[in-house]
């Protein structure tokens, strides 16, 4: 039975001079945290960039993960997801700022010298044209991994991404001035879009993961990285979503109309792809474990040497069994300030898995300091800084939408 529509026509939907005071205070901090965490990491420039890749690739993820939710419930004309859908436009429009921030890696892997010595080289051994020579797994891989040919398969993944956010974005503001045969027009044509476009988004997230994650070890690969990314790009996204719908509600807008229906599928959501990302994590280790090849068994083995070995089973425990057991009663998800703990959680659990990802080495120690914290500070600062002063302005929920009626009448059992 359809719950009744309780949303006040008299709620104030846009936010204004709040979304300015976060942006600006979010934006200082993360500038001048940045700024730190460079000056303390020059000493290790090497060090400095994967710390600014882990940082990057966290801010990413949840760019990516709110751009699939916006194109997925496109796809499948989704009912609920209504009343929360402009502020994952928000979060997925911010791909512009995502692409600026890329340039902290892209930048020093366009500038590098391949016949020379550059801290990059430390992290991608395939920029280092004597050591591709000299050993013939990255000699094989040349063709697909040399600097020209990544940094045109970057610019296609950004211009994808920033495209697609610009239309989804552009296209949903409109239907909040369109009348009724305009709306159903245009909601009609975001669906349409979104089938291709969900092609093209996982081959551009898979790719992308490919190029600045798995590469980091070039002699490894895994079919199913790209998978692996996609479920914490998934999971940082609702996770972000809930505590954005928090503070909104915090601040006085969208009390009526976001309710404890809508947090309880997002908390499902997460706990869904929780499970989702033990699952690839773990089919990823066994066909590795069991075919016992060199070249593959190697990027574990300095996974599970020295103090890596702890991170590696507390990502194991922290990430899936923790939250399975926390995020499986139905009364959890519907507990605002549960969830909220959950999201802050599960976000600080994303950043570990990062790092498990791009940090570990042949010498088993975990290099974790005090710029791996201020760089991740700095560039979260930037991201929802520029997310909030976006946010000004604009109407929280598509009230021009032909489905906002059976959104706010949504039911979850």
């Amino acid at each position: 039975m359809a719950s009744e529509i309780k949303a006040s026509a008299d709620e104030k939907l846009e936010i204004d001079n709040d979304a300015i005071q976060f942006s600006n205070i979010a934006l200082g901090v993360g500038v001048v945290a940045l700024g730190a965490g460079v000056a303390l990491g020059l000493d290790d420039k090497e060090g400095l960039l994967r710390s600014y890749l882990a940082a990057f690739m966290f801010i990413l993820a949840i760019g990516l993960g709110s751009l699939w939710f916006v194109t997925v419930n496109h796809l499948v004309n989704a009912k609920w997801w209504i009343v929360v859908r402009r502020v994952a436009e928000i979060l997925a429009s911010q791909m512009p700022v995502v692409a600026l921030l890329s340039l902290g890696i892209v930048l020093p892997i366009a500038m590098a010298d391949t016949h020379g010595e550059s801290p990059i080289q430390g992290l991608y051994a395939w920029l280092d044209d004597a050591r591709v020579h000299s050993d013939h797994l990255l000699h094989h891989k040349a063709p697909y991994l040399n600097k020209g040919f990544f940094l045109v398969r970057v610019v296609i993944y950004f211009a994808f991404w920033v495209g697609l956010s610009w239309l989804f974005f552009k296209k949903s503001l409109e239907q909040d001035k369109a009348n009724s045969e305009q709306s159903d027009g245009i909601k009609s044509f975001l669906g349409r879009v979104s089938a291709p476009a969900m092609i093209g988004f996982a081959l551009t997230l898979t790719f992308c993961a490919f190029d600045l994650l798995m590469s980091l070890n070039a002699a490894w690969f895994s079919t199913i990285f790209g998978v692996y990314y996609f479920a914490g790009c998934v999971i940082s996204a609702y996770s972000v979503m809930v505590l954005s719908l928090l503070w909104l509600q915090s601040k006085g807008r969208l009390a009526t109309y976001v309710n404890e229906n809508h947090y309880h599928d997002l908390g499902k959501m997460m706990f869904a792809f929780t499970i989702f990302w033990a699952y690839i994590g773990f089919s990823q280790f066994m066909l590795i474990w069991y075919g016992d090849i060199p070249e593959e068994t190697f990027w574990y083995h300095w996974r599970f040497r020295g103090d890596w070995r702890t991170v590696s089973t507390m990502l194991l425990v922290c990430n899936f069994v923790i939250p399975f057991f926390g995020l499986l009663s139905r009364h959890v998800k519907r507990n605002k300030k549960m969830l909220a703990l959950w999201a802050i959680y599960l976000l600080a659990c994303r950043y570990v898995d990062l790092y498990w990802l791009i940090f570990p080495k042949d010498d088993g120690v975990v290099p974790l300091g005090i710029v791996d914290i201020l760089v991740w500070l700095g560039v979260m600062g930037i991201f929802f800084g520029t997310a909030a002063r976006r946010a000004r302005g604009v109407t929280l929920v598509p009230m021009k939408d032909p489905r906002l009626k059976q959104s706010l009448a949504f039911d979850n059992y």
